[in-house]
């Protein structure tokens, strides 16, 4: 059985932190669920088998059993799990455990039509352990199957994070000499150059759709945000819609996700 080894430094990190409120906390982190969940969407069919890896409090995986499909969804994090169990008592289409992305042997393969890995690769610490939970999510999806990971990009550190808690030194000091965080537990969260995580994918046999700023600059600016109106709050959604996919928007967005189609 291939585990974590890393597993209690996010255990510990997400039983402290209220996960379950972070994506509607307000409006810069609702930009990210909204535009995560218009993707989704988009790539879905009538009848889809949905899972969710790393589902936290199952955000997306309960609002898509609302919606009518077969969702499993699985967190490395029992108070996580708990929390769904506790939301979903009546969601006869939704089940969900706790499992490690790096063994997913629960499931069979080509199980699922859709493929969310939306939190492993937050906290993977070397090269083997990313390319096993890619593997493991690939495997599990059906032929011609969506698969979708989310992944932090280098400069949120900074922005989204340094700049805003003064710590901007100590990141610099946990750098490599091309401006990444190094993977280092410690740190609990790594990052990656967008064209470094395309390369993850190149041996694997998959089609790329495309790469999303899901957030762009609204984790950044969300305190402006919050003091637009409803007609500019939702201007600047129409904008960020239309140019999510664009490069020039991706590489100072907090939160980027990755889709592709398993051939």
């Amino acid at each position: 059985m291939v585990v974590n080894e890393y597993k209690n430094v996010i255990i510990d990190k997400y039983t402290e932190y209220d996960e379950d409120a972070r994506l509607i906390s307000d409006r810069g982190h609702n930009v990210e669920y909204l535009t995560t969940m218009r993707y989704i969407q988009k790539f879905l069919k009538p009848g889809d088998k949905i899972l969710e890896i790393g589902a936290a409090t199952g955000r997306y995986s309960i609002a898509l059993a609302k919606m009518g499909y077969e969702v499993t969804a699985v967190d490395l994090v029992p108070k996580h799990v708990e929390i769904m169990k506790s939301k979903t008592r009546r969601l006869k289409n939704f089940k969900c455990m706790v499992a490690d992305a790096l063994d997913l042997s629960q499931f069979e393969d080509n199980s699922f039509d859709v493929v969310l890995n939306f939190g492993p690769m937050y906290h993977l610490f070397n090269k083997k352990d990313k390319n096993r939970a890619i593997k493991e999510t690939l495997r599990v999806a059906a032929q011609n199957g969506i698969c979708m990971f989310a992944y932090l990009p280098c400069a949120s550190f900074i922005t989204g994070y340094g700049l805003r808690h003064q710590c901007v030194e100590h990141l610099c000091a946990a750098m490599d000499d091309t401006g990444r965080i190094k993977d280092t537990p410690e740190e609990v969260f790594t990052c990656f150059y967008i064209e470094d995580f395309k390369k993850l994918f190149k041996r694997t046999d998959t089609k790329y759709i495309t790469n999303v700023a899901t957030d762009g600059v609204s984790y950044v600016m969300r305190e402006w945000l919050e003091q637009l109106t409803k007609k500019d709050y939702q201007a600047f959604l129409n904008w960020h819609f239309m140019t999510c996919e664009r490069l020039d928007q991706q590489g100072y967005s907090s939160h980027l996700l990755y889709i592709c189609q398993k051939k």
